[in-house]
């Protein structure tokens, strides 16, 4: 082989050898910013994380604090329903011991006070019990 000949083959393999070896290169940057990138939505995964946990927890909380609520709603109607019969019954027995005198005005005052809000209703209160 001539001298001529041989160096063409060892520039082109210079040519080669650095290209591989800007390639090498070229590929260890971009993996290190893709390392970089996975870190970066490791983190960003992390942090959503820690957020769905907190609003979890506030979400429980919440649930909680509304059925808290319609249990002291439901007691308090309860409450409210019980006094009222007890006061329909005092009212009851204050018209049958009482003579029809008194019966009547406190029916009248009744359909007064309720003709307000719901005149069917007046009626249909004094007569029902």
């Amino acid at each position: 082989m001539s001298e001529s000949f041989e160096q063409s083959i060892v520039s082109l393999l210079e040519e080669h050898v650095e290209l591989a070896i800007s390639t090498v290169q070229q590929l260890r940057a971009e993996k290190l910013e893709l390392e970089a990138e996975i870190a970066r939505l490791n983190s960003d995964v992390l942090q959503r994380d820690t957020k769905i946990q907190a609003l979890e927890t506030r979400n429980s909380e919440l649930e909680e604090e509304l059925d808290l609520e319609r249990l002291a709603t439901t007691q308090e109607r309860s409450e409210v329903k019980e006094r009222l019969e007890g006061l329909m019954s005092v009212l009851a027995a204050s018209n049958e011991t009482e003579g029809p005198d008194i019966g009547d005005e406190i029916a009248f005052t009744a359909e007064d006070d309720e003709s307000d809000e719901a005149p069917s209703s007046a009626a249909d209160s004094g007569h029902s019990e």
